[in-house]
């Protein structure tokens, strides 16, 4: 599949101006470009090795929030590998800073809430393990990542 076949004219001045809002981080001119030409001209994910389904699904990988703000290029990735980086900041309802951990109230925990790990299994999210100890969760997660190969 010729990926970059249907790109139109202003496709990377807005490729570029989109990078730069996200706070995605190059140092020159011809930096931006080997990264560009880099992103589409791929045709397979750096990390999985499996093809693309559809241009959406080819994403620019980069370094997720690290002091403050986002960054540098790393590779370019399918949306799944891309959403399983474990450097990746959760949406704002996941006040955990974990991606796949996520916090729920309920009163029958003494002190009022739990810590559940999920991840996408065969396309169906499920949750893989509950706890109150957030750190001994962080750490089992961490673990059943790299046993079950779920991220890079």
């Amino acid at each position: 599949m010729k990926m970059n076949s249907n790109l139109h004219k202003g496709h990377k001045s807005w490729t570029k101006a989109s990078w730069k809002r996200l706070g995605l981080l190059w140092t020159s001119e011809e930096e931006f470009e080997e990264i560009y030409q880099r992103v589409i001209s791929s045709t397979h994910c750096e990390l999985c090795d499996k093809p693309y389904k559809s241009i959406k699904d080819r994403q620019m990988d980069h370094i997720h929030y690290i002091d403050d703000h986002w960054g540098w290029f790393r590779n370019v990735v399918c949306t799944s590998c891309n959403a399983l980086r474990s450097d990746r900041k959760m949406s704002a309802n996941n006040t955990s800073g974990y991606i796949g951990i996520s916090k729920h109230f309920g009163k029958t925990y003494k002190q009022g809430y739990f810590w559940d790990f999920s991840a996408t299994i065969n396309g169906k999210k499920e949750t893989i393990k509950s706890s109150i100890d957030y750190d001994k969760l962080v750490k089992f997660a961490d673990q059943w990542k790299k046993d079950n190969n779920y991220y890079t």
